[in-house]
């Protein structure tokens, strides 16, 4: 009977330790992410059907003598003839979507583009960076990341140039939290404001869902002789779950000086 006992009571524990670490198996806390990197394998889809690809950019820029090529960049002027502003391009998915405004007629863009194209080089012709990064490449040693342009809060006093991609802006089809993401400084910006130590420059990073508010995140980028050299990573957890992230450049000139900055690596939680 003893032994009866004794045998069963082992059986009994082997089973539930047997349970225990299957449990624990398939309870793993370690989180899960979508991470969108703007890479080529990661098949960005752009108006028109065309896949994202960076490639040869030109824009008529007058202090640049007229047409000037850029290298490894993708913006409305890669894929569009007409005036457009709305969503330039989406993951793959289609479940996020990435707002740009071009217009032809005058060879300007603003919103949100693509490239690949690092320079840490002061430039005295500054608008040949504006789809550079200061950096050494993209975020986490990857290549391409994208380029920023708060082409709106420039015009704030003339609400008739407002347009409605030109504050930079991400929207998900279905509401998302996004863990982190990492920022940069353009290297227009840092060739721009080289030498001055009174500049101020920040970005501010607001969540929506439904049209409310979830709370902003504001990074500063340059403060006087204080300026970001590659990536930082911004925690945005604060926000919540949202369905929208605006960007909005503030701290300088705007009327007067460049609103560029470089975003990579968007970590969204499963």
């Amino acid at each position: 009977m003893k032994k009866f006992f004794t045998t069963t009571l082992l059986l009994y524990f082997s089973a539930a330790a047997f349970v225990a670490c299957d449990d624990n198996k398939n309870d793993d806390p370690t989180p899960q992410y979508d991470v969108i990197s703007f890479e080529p394998a990661e098949h960005m889809a752009a108006v028109g059907g065309k896949e994202v690809s960076v490639g040869d950019v030109t824009l008529n820029i007058w202090n640049l003598g007229g047409d000037y090529t850029y290298k490894n960049a993708f913006c409305g002027a890669s894929c569009l003839t007409e005036l457009f502003d709305g969503d330039l391009f989406t993951t793959a998915d289609g479940t996020v979507k990435f707002a740009s405004y071009y217009d032809p007629q005058y060879s300007m863009w603003g919103g949100i583009a693509v490239a690949a194209a690092p320079d840490m080089t002061v430039s005295e012709q500054p608008i040949a960076q504006q789809f550079s990064v200061w950096a050494e490449g993209g975020a986490n040693n990857t290549a391409t990341y994208a380029v920023c342009y708060d082409s709106n809060t420039p015009t704030e006093a003339y609400p008739d140039y407002l347009t409605a991609s030109g504050y930079p802006t991400i929207t998900f089809s279905a509401a998302r939290t996004v863990d982190h993401l990492w920022i940069a400084n353009s290297s227009y910006v840092c060739s721009w404001f080289s030498g001055n130590d009174k500049a101020l420059f920040e970005v501010k990073i607001t969540g929506q869902k439904n049209g409310v508010e979830t709370g902003s995140v504001t990074e500063t980028l340059i403060s006087g002789s204080d300026v970001l050299s590659g990536w930082r990573k911004v925690n945005l957890l604060s926000l919540g779950e949202i369905d929208r992230l605006t960007f909005k450049v503030s701290g300088i000139d705007v009327t007067a000086d460049p609103t560029y900055f470089c975003i990579d690596e968007i970590t969204l939680v499963k």
